[in-house]
Protein backbone atom coordinates (compact mmCIF):
# COMPACT_ATOMS: atom_id res chain seq x y z
CA UNK A 1 0.00 0.00 0.00
CA UNK A 2 1.13 3.42 -1.07
CA UNK A 3 2.02 6.07 1.34
CA UNK A 4 -1.04 9.22 1.51
CA UNK A 5 1.58 11.87 1.77
CA UNK A 6 0.65 13.68 -0.97
CA UNK A 7 0.07 18.22 -1.90
CA UNK A 8 -3.95 16.82 -0.99
CA UNK A 9 -2.63 15.37 2.54
CA UNK A 10 0.85 16.97 3.42
CA UNK A 11 0.57 15.86 7.30
CA UNK A 12 -0.39 12.40 6.19
CA UNK A 13 -3.55 12.35 8.81
CA UNK A 14 -5.42 9.03 7.98
CA UNK A 15 -8.12 9.65 10.85
CA UNK A 16 -9.12 10.75 13.66
CA UNK A 17 -7.73 8.79 16.40
CA UNK A 18 -9.48 9.75 19.52
CA UNK A 19 -10.26 12.90 21.13
CA UNK A 20 -9.42 13.90 24.86
CA UNK A 21 -12.13 15.12 27.38
CA UNK A 22 -10.65 16.37 30.69
CA UNK A 23 -12.31 16.17 34.05
CA UNK A 24 -11.89 16.82 37.36
CA UNK A 25 -12.17 13.45 38.41
CA UNK A 26 -13.12 10.14 36.94
CA UNK A 27 -16.39 10.02 38.77
CA UNK A 28 -18.06 12.90 36.64
CA UNK A 29 -21.57 12.35 34.89
CA UNK A 30 -19.56 12.56 31.65
CA UNK A 31 -18.33 8.98 32.16
CA UNK A 32 -21.47 7.82 32.69
CA UNK A 33 -23.36 9.52 29.64
CA UNK A 34 -20.03 7.66 27.37
CA UNK A 35 -22.06 4.21 29.42
CA UNK A 36 -25.16 5.56 28.15
CA UNK A 37 -23.97 6.47 24.55
CA UNK A 38 -22.80 2.48 24.30
CA UNK A 39 -19.27 2.98 24.91
CA UNK A 40 -17.05 0.63 26.68
CA UNK A 41 -13.90 1.04 28.98
CA UNK A 42 -11.29 -0.58 26.66
CA UNK A 43 -7.72 0.48 28.12
CA UNK A 44 -6.97 2.48 31.60
CA UNK A 45 -4.07 3.96 32.80
CA UNK A 46 -4.77 4.34 36.59
CA UNK A 47 -1.37 6.26 38.14
CA UNK A 48 -2.21 8.92 35.04
CA UNK A 49 -6.25 8.96 36.30
CA UNK A 50 -7.09 8.10 32.41
CA UNK A 51 -9.88 5.94 30.85
CA UNK A 52 -10.28 5.25 27.40
CA UNK A 53 -14.28 4.08 25.74
CA UNK A 54 -14.61 3.12 22.41
CA UNK A 55 -17.49 2.25 20.21
CA UNK A 56 -16.65 1.15 16.50
CA UNK A 57 -13.67 3.63 15.66
CA UNK A 58 -14.53 6.49 18.27
CA UNK A 59 -12.26 6.62 20.85
CA UNK A 60 -12.91 9.31 23.85
CA UNK A 61 -9.97 9.35 26.51
CA UNK A 62 -11.27 10.82 29.98
CA UNK A 63 -8.11 12.64 31.42
CA UNK A 64 -8.76 13.52 35.28
CA UNK A 65 -5.16 14.93 35.85
CA UNK A 66 -4.54 16.63 39.43
CA UNK A 67 -1.05 17.45 37.85
CA UNK A 68 -0.74 21.48 37.40
CA UNK A 69 1.87 21.62 34.64
CA UNK A 70 -0.71 19.15 32.33
CA UNK A 71 -2.42 20.57 30.05
CA UNK A 72 -5.34 19.06 30.06
CA UNK A 73 -5.28 20.18 34.27
CA UNK A 74 -4.70 23.38 33.07
CA UNK A 75 -7.67 23.35 30.73
CA UNK A 76 -10.33 21.95 33.32
CA UNK A 77 -9.78 25.00 35.34
CA UNK A 78 -9.95 27.38 32.78
CA UNK A 79 -12.59 26.37 30.97
CA UNK A 80 -14.28 23.17 32.56
CA UNK A 81 -15.13 20.00 31.02
CA UNK A 82 -14.12 19.68 27.57
CA UNK A 83 -12.48 18.32 24.04
CA UNK A 84 -8.47 19.50 25.36
CA UNK A 85 -6.93 17.47 22.66
CA UNK A 86 -7.66 16.04 19.19
CA UNK A 87 -5.34 13.34 18.36
CA UNK A 88 -4.79 12.77 14.86
CA UNK A 89 -3.43 9.03 13.29
CA UNK A 90 -0.73 9.69 11.04
CA UNK A 91 1.38 7.73 8.60
CA UNK A 92 4.84 9.12 9.71
CA UNK A 93 4.81 10.95 13.21
CA UNK A 94 8.42 12.93 12.77
CA UNK A 95 7.18 13.46 9.06
CA UNK A 96 3.81 14.84 10.57
CA UNK A 97 5.25 16.99 13.17
CA UNK A 98 8.02 18.61 10.88
CA UNK A 99 5.77 19.10 7.87
CA UNK A 100 3.33 21.27 10.26
CA UNK A 101 6.41 23.48 11.85
CA UNK A 102 7.31 24.18 8.13
CA UNK A 103 3.54 25.28 7.60
CA UNK A 104 3.08 27.61 10.29
CA UNK A 105 2.28 25.31 12.95
CA UNK A 106 3.25 26.15 16.86
CA UNK A 107 5.53 23.10 18.46
CA UNK A 108 3.98 22.50 21.85
CA UNK A 109 5.99 18.98 21.70
CA UNK A 110 8.56 18.12 19.46
CA UNK A 111 8.66 14.02 18.71
CA UNK A 112 8.33 11.68 21.45
CA UNK A 113 9.06 7.61 20.65
CA UNK A 114 8.27 5.47 23.41
CA UNK A 115 8.90 1.66 22.98
CA UNK A 116 7.41 -1.38 24.94
CA UNK A 117 6.54 -4.64 24.68
CA UNK A 118 3.27 -3.84 22.56
CA UNK A 119 5.15 -2.19 20.09
CA UNK A 120 6.76 1.85 19.00
CA UNK A 121 4.52 4.89 19.76
CA UNK A 122 5.31 7.65 18.17
CA UNK A 123 3.85 11.12 18.77
CA UNK A 124 4.03 14.71 18.65
CA UNK A 125 1.92 17.81 19.75
CA UNK A 126 1.22 21.47 17.85
CA UNK A 127 -1.14 24.06 19.10
CA UNK A 128 -4.93 24.13 17.87
CA UNK A 129 -7.67 26.78 17.91
CA UNK A 130 -7.93 28.60 21.37
CA UNK A 131 -6.96 25.91 24.07
CA UNK A 132 -7.35 22.66 22.37
CA UNK A 133 -4.00 21.19 21.41
CA UNK A 134 -3.63 19.15 18.29
CA UNK A 135 -1.81 15.67 18.54
CA UNK A 136 -0.05 13.51 15.79
CA UNK A 137 0.18 9.73 16.80
CA UNK A 138 1.84 6.54 15.01
CA UNK A 139 0.98 3.47 16.93
CA UNK A 140 0.45 -0.20 16.31
CA UNK A 141 -3.63 -0.52 15.98
CA UNK A 142 -3.70 -3.41 18.23
CA UNK A 143 -3.20 -1.01 21.42
CA UNK A 144 -4.15 2.63 22.71
CA UNK A 145 -0.13 3.29 24.49
CA UNK A 146 2.41 2.59 26.84
CA UNK A 147 1.30 2.06 30.22
CA UNK A 148 -2.13 1.19 29.65
CA UNK A 149 -3.66 -2.07 30.52
CA UNK A 150 -6.20 -3.23 28.36
CA UNK A 151 -9.75 -3.63 29.77
CA UNK A 152 -11.07 -7.08 28.34
CA UNK A 153 -14.53 -7.01 29.33
CA UNK A 154 -16.64 -4.00 31.38
CA UNK A 155 -19.45 -4.85 33.15
CA UNK A 156 -20.55 -1.05 32.93
CA UNK A 157 -20.75 -1.17 29.10
CA UNK A 158 -24.55 -1.55 27.91
CA UNK A 159 -23.76 -1.66 24.41
CA UNK A 160 -26.71 0.23 21.67
CA UNK A 161 -28.63 -2.38 19.59
CA UNK A 162 -26.91 -0.43 16.36
CA UNK A 163 -23.68 0.72 17.56
CA UNK A 164 -21.99 4.81 15.80
CA UNK A 165 -19.43 3.66 13.68
CA UNK A 166 -16.96 6.46 13.56
CA UNK A 167 -16.81 10.56 14.46
CA UNK A 168 -18.50 12.04 11.10
CA UNK A 169 -17.70 15.21 12.15
CA UNK A 170 -16.92 17.92 14.81
CA UNK A 171 -17.34 21.43 14.85
CA UNK A 172 -15.19 24.41 16.47
CA UNK A 173 -16.84 27.56 17.95
CA UNK A 174 -14.34 30.36 17.50
CA UNK A 175 -15.28 34.23 18.24
CA UNK A 176 -16.02 36.97 16.31
CA UNK A 177 -13.78 37.43 13.67
CA UNK A 178 -11.57 34.60 13.86
CA UNK A 179 -13.30 31.72 12.02
CA UNK A 180 -10.83 32.77 8.89
CA UNK A 181 -8.19 32.89 10.71
CA UNK A 182 -8.75 29.27 11.83
CA UNK A 183 -9.78 28.19 8.71
CA UNK A 184 -6.63 29.33 7.49
CA UNK A 185 -4.52 27.36 9.41
CA UNK A 186 -6.22 23.78 8.62
CA UNK A 187 -5.77 24.72 5.33
CA UNK A 188 -1.83 25.63 5.47
CA UNK A 189 -1.30 23.24 7.61
CA UNK A 190 -3.21 20.19 7.16
CA UNK A 191 -4.01 20.96 3.71
CA UNK A 192 -7.43 20.64 4.82
CA UNK A 193 -10.02 22.07 1.78
CA UNK A 194 -13.16 24.94 2.45
CA UNK A 195 -16.32 22.30 1.26
CA UNK A 196 -19.14 24.57 2.13
CA UNK A 197 -19.80 27.78 4.04
CA UNK A 198 -23.21 29.37 5.81
CA UNK A 199 -24.59 32.35 6.64
CA UNK A 200 -27.80 31.47 9.02
CA UNK A 201 -30.21 33.84 10.44
CA UNK A 202 -32.30 33.53 13.22
CA UNK A 203 -35.07 35.82 14.10
CA UNK A 204 -32.43 37.52 16.92
CA UNK A 205 -28.97 36.09 16.47
CA UNK A 206 -27.23 34.65 13.55
CA UNK A 207 -24.11 32.75 12.74
CA UNK A 208 -21.41 32.14 10.01
CA UNK A 209 -19.55 28.65 9.66
CA UNK A 210 -17.30 27.28 7.02
CA UNK A 211 -16.44 23.68 6.78
CA UNK A 212 -12.81 22.58 6.08
CA UNK A 213 -11.58 18.75 5.27
CA UNK A 214 -9.16 16.20 4.17
CA UNK A 215 -10.36 15.65 0.30
CA UNK A 216 -11.41 11.83 1.42
CA UNK A 217 -14.21 13.30 4.07
CA UNK A 218 -11.82 11.72 6.72
CA UNK A 219 -11.62 14.86 9.01
CA UNK A 220 -14.11 16.94 8.62
CA UNK A 221 -14.30 20.05 11.06
CA UNK A 222 -16.99 23.08 10.33
CA UNK A 223 -15.61 26.40 12.23
CA UNK A 224 -18.88 28.80 13.42
CA UNK A 225 -18.06 32.26 14.60
CA UNK A 226 -21.54 34.55 16.22
CA UNK A 227 -22.31 37.33 13.74
CA UNK A 228 -21.83 40.08 15.97
CA UNK A 229 -19.32 40.26 19.04
CA UNK A 230 -20.89 40.67 22.26
CA UNK A 231 -24.34 39.73 21.74
CA UNK A 232 -26.94 36.73 22.49
CA UNK A 233 -26.40 34.46 19.86
CA UNK A 234 -25.64 30.72 20.43
CA UNK A 235 -22.36 30.17 19.42
CA UNK A 236 -21.53 33.44 21.56
CA UNK A 237 -23.52 31.46 24.50
CA UNK A 238 -21.33 28.99 23.91
CA UNK A 239 -17.75 31.12 24.41
CA UNK A 240 -19.20 32.55 27.34
CA UNK A 241 -20.32 29.13 28.87
CA UNK A 242 -16.57 27.66 27.89
CA UNK A 243 -14.44 30.92 28.53
CA UNK A 244 -13.28 30.84 24.71
CA UNK A 245 -13.45 29.02 21.82
CA UNK A 246 -13.52 25.07 22.15
CA UNK A 247 -15.20 22.07 20.02
CA UNK A 248 -19.35 22.87 20.21
CA UNK A 249 -20.16 19.35 19.04
CA UNK A 250 -19.26 15.92 17.65
CA UNK A 251 -21.32 14.31 15.31
CA UNK A 252 -21.10 10.31 15.44
CA UNK A 253 -22.35 8.28 12.62
CA UNK A 254 -24.94 5.33 13.06
CA UNK A 255 -26.07 2.86 10.50
CA UNK A 256 -29.11 2.71 11.31
CA UNK A 257 -29.86 6.05 13.52
CA UNK A 258 -33.94 4.98 13.81
CA UNK A 259 -32.79 2.11 16.14
CA UNK A 260 -29.49 3.85 17.60
CA UNK A 261 -31.93 6.95 18.94
CA UNK A 262 -34.74 5.05 19.92
CA UNK A 263 -32.36 3.10 22.60
CA UNK A 264 -30.90 6.72 23.51
CA UNK A 265 -34.38 7.96 24.11
CA UNK A 266 -35.50 5.24 26.12
CA UNK A 267 -31.47 5.63 28.35
CA UNK A 268 -32.65 9.13 28.94
CA UNK A 269 -30.65 10.94 26.63
CA UNK A 270 -32.42 14.17 25.78
CA UNK A 271 -32.86 15.59 21.64
CA UNK A 272 -33.97 18.99 20.60
CA UNK A 273 -37.95 19.42 19.79
CA UNK A 274 -38.27 19.45 16.49
CA UNK A 275 -42.11 20.86 15.95
CA UNK A 276 -45.05 18.42 13.81
CA UNK A 277 -45.23 21.17 11.23
CA UNK A 278 -41.34 20.19 10.48
CA UNK A 279 -42.56 16.48 9.26
CA UNK A 280 -45.89 18.00 7.30
CA UNK A 281 -43.30 19.76 5.15
CA UNK A 282 -41.18 17.03 4.38
CA UNK A 283 -43.06 15.55 1.76
CA UNK A 284 -42.75 18.87 0.06
CA UNK A 285 -39.01 18.88 0.16
CA UNK A 286 -36.75 17.89 -2.91
CA UNK A 287 -35.59 14.28 -1.70
CA UNK A 288 -37.87 11.04 -1.37
CA UNK A 289 -37.75 9.50 2.26
CA UNK A 290 -38.13 5.66 2.71
CA UNK A 291 -38.49 5.87 6.45
CA UNK A 292 -41.82 6.44 7.84
CA UNK A 293 -42.26 9.96 8.59
CA UNK A 294 -44.50 8.93 11.91
CA UNK A 295 -41.12 6.89 13.29
CA UNK A 296 -39.21 10.19 12.01
CA UNK A 297 -41.16 12.36 14.29
CA UNK A 298 -41.68 9.74 16.82
CA UNK A 299 -37.24 10.12 17.13
CA UNK A 300 -37.38 13.89 16.09
CA UNK A 301 -35.60 13.07 13.57
CA UNK A 302 -34.60 15.84 11.05
CA UNK A 303 -33.64 15.00 7.47
CA UNK A 304 -32.16 17.00 4.48
CA UNK A 305 -30.88 15.92 1.01
CA UNK A 306 -31.66 16.31 -2.94
CA UNK A 307 -32.30 14.02 -5.53
CA UNK A 308 -29.02 12.20 -5.19
CA UNK A 309 -29.93 11.34 -1.46
CA UNK A 310 -30.38 12.81 1.77
CA UNK A 311 -29.45 12.35 5.68
CA UNK A 312 -31.10 11.59 9.05
CA UNK A 313 -29.66 14.00 11.79
CA UNK A 314 -30.70 14.84 15.33
CA UNK A 315 -28.73 16.84 18.08
CA UNK A 316 -28.99 16.18 21.98
CA UNK A 317 -29.21 19.16 24.64
CA UNK A 318 -25.59 20.27 26.35
CA UNK A 319 -23.84 17.72 28.60
CA UNK A 320 -20.84 18.34 28.77
CA UNK A 321 -20.70 21.59 29.89
CA UNK A 322 -22.02 23.35 26.40
CA UNK A 323 -20.80 20.66 23.95
CA UNK A 324 -23.60 18.53 22.91
CA UNK A 325 -23.65 15.47 20.47
CA UNK A 326 -24.81 14.96 16.98
CA UNK A 327 -26.06 11.67 15.47
CA UNK A 328 -25.92 11.17 11.81
CA UNK A 329 -27.23 8.83 9.03
CA UNK A 330 -25.62 9.52 5.70
CA UNK A 331 -27.52 8.07 2.59
CA UNK A 332 -25.41 9.21 -0.49
CA UNK A 333 -25.72 12.67 0.84
CA UNK A 334 -22.54 14.78 1.87
CA UNK A 335 -23.78 17.57 3.33
CA UNK A 336 -24.66 18.94 6.95
CA UNK A 337 -28.33 19.28 6.80
CA UNK A 338 -28.30 22.72 5.50
CA UNK A 339 -31.88 22.63 5.05
CA UNK A 340 -32.41 21.95 8.68
CA UNK A 341 -29.99 24.94 9.65
CA UNK A 342 -32.83 26.99 9.93
CA UNK A 343 -35.14 24.94 11.74
CA UNK A 344 -32.50 23.86 14.11
CA UNK A 345 -31.11 27.21 15.08
CA UNK A 346 -34.65 28.43 14.91
CA UNK A 347 -35.21 25.38 17.85
CA UNK A 348 -32.66 26.73 19.71
CA UNK A 349 -33.12 30.31 19.81
CA UNK A 350 -36.84 29.40 21.31
CA UNK A 351 -35.01 27.28 24.04
CA UNK A 352 -32.77 30.41 24.66
CA UNK A 353 -36.28 32.16 24.91
CA UNK A 354 -37.31 29.73 27.29
CA UNK A 355 -34.55 29.79 29.16
CA UNK A 356 -34.64 33.88 29.18
CA UNK A 357 -31.47 34.03 27.76
CA UNK A 358 -32.88 35.85 24.83
CA UNK A 359 -35.78 38.40 25.31
CA UNK A 360 -38.71 37.00 24.02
Amino acid sequence: MGSIISAENPIGIKAIDHLEFTCETLETPTKELFYTFGFSKTFENKELATELFSQGQVRFLLVASNNPEDHSYQYCKNHGEGVSKMSFLVENAEHAINEAIKRGAECVQPLKIEEDSTGTYKSAIVKGFGDVLNEFIERPMSWFRPGYTQVESDPKAKPLTSRVSRIDHLTNNVPKGEMKKWVKFYEDVYGFQVTRYFDIKGVKTGLQSEVVQLPNGAVIIPINEPEAEGGKSQIQEFLDLHKGAGVQHIALTCSDILSSVKDLRARGIKFLDIPHTYYEDIPKRDFTVTEDLGDLEDRQLLVDGDKEGYLIQNFTETYVGPLFFEFIQRKNHNGFGEGNFQALFDAIERDQMKRGYLES
